[in-house]
């Protein structure tokens, strides 16, 4: 798990080309993630 500091960094890297945009779909690859994501996620 980042902490916080990192993940603080990596949002203000992608801020400039993410911000007032719509994410329409993602992919989780690892199903080892600390609990299940719902299938409509």
């Amino acid at each position: 798990m980042p902490e916080l500091p990192e993940v603080e960094t990596v949002r203000r890297g992608l801020a400039p080309v993410m911000e007032g945009r719509v994410i329409a779909r993602a992919e989780a690859r690892r199903a080892g993630l600390r609990w299940p994501f719902p299938d409509r996620m």
